[in-house]
């Protein structure tokens, strides 16, 4: 069933987080057993599988996308990283939010995103630059950091590039000359965190009814343990 307040799409971008092992998975095991502790954390995070230009020899290991101005996109985004939350903003670009874990939201506009591992959402970006900008925006990703054991604090990026601007005859900017994107929280940011989370609300319409019990009872603890 098509969601009731989305404009039209002109193509759909899939966006999936992963983490990056210099070891090979053997590795990671000895290493974790010959320390007793747990595994290593990533050396990197990805973007569709590619580190991007500020990990060490990563320059041309770099996502880019290329939009064009005036159309809309969906980015079906997936944080596919086995521990860590992560931030997400594309530079001068505002998401949209319409759908989390195949469930429809109210639709909301934020400049960064909160995902956290597994989760899936939907977002529709608007491709809307100034048509005399220089057409190259940076998109990253860093963790959240809500734990105090180690993990892997690096930020990884891609580029969003406008089809027929300079971006599309000029080499990538160095990693000395990146500007990461001015919304991206940092990873301590909890507020930003509580205040991203608390904006996903059910669509609830007469159309997509959000049925949840009113009585409760029965209550039930759970207990997780790490």
């Amino acid at each position: 069933m098509p969601y009731p307040f989305a404009a039209p799409v002109d193509a759909e971008i899939p966006i999936i987080f992963g983490e990056w092992w210099n070891l090979p998975v053997e590795g990671i095991e000895v290493e974790m057993n010959r320390y007793g502790s747990g595994p290593n954390s990533s050396d990197a995070y990805t973007i569709n599988g590619l580190p991007g230009s500020l990990y060490p020899c990563s320059l041309e290991d770099t996502f880019i996308q290329t939009v064009e101005r005036g159309k809309t996109y969906m980015l079906r985004i997936i944080n596919a990283a086995l521990n860590d939350g992560l931030f997400f903003s594309i530079a001068n670009h505002t998401l949209t939010v319409v759908e989390i874990d195949a469930s429809y939201t109210k639709p909301f506009d934020t400049e960064a995103i909160m995902i956290t591992p597994g989760q899936t959402f939907t977002v529709i970006l608007n491709a809307n630059q100034h048509r005399f900008s220089y057409g190259l925006f940076v998109m990253a990703a860093r963790p959240y950091l809500t734990t105090v054991f180690p993990f892997d604090n690096s930020t990884t990026i891609g580029f969003l590039k406008y089809k027929g601007t300079m971006a599309e005859t000029k080499l990538l900017p160095k990693p000395s000359n990146l500007v990461l994107p001015y919304h991206l929280p940092s990873m301590e940011d909890n507020a930003y965190a509580t205040q991203f989370v608390s904006q996903l609300r059910s669509l609830g319409t007469a159309q997509y009814p959000c049925k949840v019990p009113k009585k409760i009872d029965k209550h039930v603890v759970i207990t997780i343990s790490l």
